[in-house]
């Protein structure tokens, strides 16, 4: 009796669990704890929600948070990637001592509410982000900010460092050492001020490369995008930027962080 009961309770097992062939790779997908703040309607097959190896979706337009400058995007280059094509984007990186990066995304066309992040830290130099949510949505390079962020040591503590993207989907991934930076705004602005730094080891601010340089672009509304395009870095290392503001009606606002130069010959980006 105990052999036949052992039976039915493997055979019950096997019907719940599959067992690969041999020769094929077990295609188990850990489940992700993805943002349970944010409000979705479960009733939309493009909400926010697990979706494989990442957390992908639209959201409802009073979860987008509340910081008066947002930094919505770093790039090192973006391919001008079709929104209609079923191709994956291929996006690719290099930290400081190849430590694993967390890869997010983020609508910054006004109206759109819409994000993406990686289920955890990548521990690879690139990652392949699937189209099928983007095309159903017509996602195109002009609607996303990308951002890839790591953890690495400075000065004996943990510091965020963020990774500049390259992104492709047709053609190579093109270098370069002039950053692309997007920032969004919640509130009007009058004027946006840049300062960027080489840093000590401590990530501290060391050799000014740029001091509170003044954007004077003269028109910045809440919830529009601001493009900024970085001084060409030369020494490779982690770099400080600070950005700072004056907001309409009185006030400023400040958002400080660091980036990593990898190095290399510069190419222009398309």
């Amino acid at each position: 009796m105990h052999l036949l009961q052992a039976g039915v309770c493997l055979f019950g097992l096997g019907m719940l669990v599959r067992l690969p062939a041999s020769g094929e790779p077990a295609s188990v997908v850990a489940p992700v704890e993805c943002d349970s703040l944010v409000r979705t309607r479960n009733s939309d097959p493009l909400r926010y929600r697990q979706r494989g190896d990442r957390c992908e979706g639209v959201y409802g337009e009073n979860v987008s948070g509340s910081s008066v400058l947002r930094v919505a995007s770093l790039v090192e280059s973006v391919e001008t990637f079709d929104d209609s094509s079923s191709l994956p984007l291929r996006i690719e990186w290099t930290s400081p001592r190849g430590e694993a990066v967390m890869v997010r995304a983020a609508a910054i066309r006004a109206g759109l509410y819409y994000r993406m992040e990686t289920a955890r830290p990548i521990a690879a130099t690139h990652y392949a982000w699937p189209s099928d949510v983007r095309r159903a949505l017509r996602i195109g390079r002009a609607d996303l900010g990308l951002t890839g962020s790591t953890t690495t040591a400075l000065g004996g503590t943990n510091q965020e460092v963020l990774v500049p993207l390259r992104v492709s989907q047709r053609r190579p991934p093109v270098h370069s050492t002039s950053y692309r930076l997007t920032l969004l705004p919640s509130v009007g602005l009058s004027e946006v001020y840049v300062t960027v730094a080489s840093t000590r080891p401590d990530g501290k601010p060391a050799r000014y490369l740029q001091r509170d340089e003044k954007l004077g672009y003269g028109f910045y509304p809440a919830e529009r995008a601001i493009d900024v395009r970085l001084p060409s870095l030369t020494e490779r290392g982690v770099y400080f930027v600070g950005i700072s503001a004056t907001r309409e009606g009185g006030g400023g606002a400040t958002r400080n962080f660091l980036l990593y130069h990898a190095g290399g010959a510069p190419v222009s980006p398309p």
